[in-house]
């Protein structure tokens, strides 16, 4: 999913929030964990070996959610993770890494009451921009690269009524596709390398409904 698609359907879910009468609109704060593998590749008559890193850091976003008028807990969302992290995709001592940012997520969620709670299932696909890729080492230049990575979201948690406010506990995963970068390696002009990333994060939220 593209960066253009992305801030078409914001753009297009903030413009229908003023239209319809029901939605939420919240702040969340939590705790994410992302784990990157490069993965193996051959450069020169060296093959270096698979290695899985991980980066943990506090964040906060924003989220706008509008109920589907026709089906009963249904809504659909969209949020915002102003969240950083850095991604190695080689070598013992990370030769070459990314920047991650601007993480959005377009998302569905289904709730069902359960006694005094609601219980909620959410899915969808997440997108960030890739910047900054950087080549530690003098020998090494960074030929080409990715400029975002993308991959589908799942997630559940409860949520329940605090006066005039909703709070919500929840878990979300984020599996992302391959991200690439291409550089000299080892003697070699031009090698390619690849990373896969998965994220897992847990977070409270408060929400004002709308």
């Amino acid at each position: 999913m593209s960066k253009k698609i992305i801030t078409l359907v914001s753009a297009s879910l903030f413009l229908a929030s003023s239209v319809l009468a029901e939605g939420l609109i919240g702040l969340k704060y939590g705790t994410g964990e992302l784990e990157a593998t490069k993965n193996a590749y051959t450069a020169g008559a060296t093959t270096y070996a698979a290695q899985t890193k991980t980066e943990d850091s506090d964040f906060g976003a924003i989220f706008l959610e509008l109920n589907a008028p026709s089906v009963e807990g249904l809504s659909f969302g969209i949020e915002y993770i102003p969240y950083n992290a850095t991604v190695s995709v080689d070598g013992n001592s990370s030769d070459s890494h990314a920047t991650l940012s601007n993480h959005t997520t377009l998302y569905g969620l289904v709730s069902r009451d359960v006694g005094n709670v609601s219980a909620f299932l959410k899915a969808g696909y997440a997108h960030a921009d890739i910047s900054n890729v950087k080549a530690n080492y003098d020998s090494t230049t960074i030929n080409s690269h990715d400029s975002n990575m993308s991959g589908p979201m799942i997630g559940f948690g409860l949520q329940s009524e605090i006066q005039s406010l909703v709070g919500r506990l929840e878990v979300t995963y984020t599996d992302y596709d391959s991200i690439g970068v291409t550089t000299t390696s080892n003697g070699s002009a031009s090698v390619k390398k690849t990373a896969d990333a998965e994220l897992m994060t847990l977070s409270v939220s408060i929400a004002k409904a709308f």
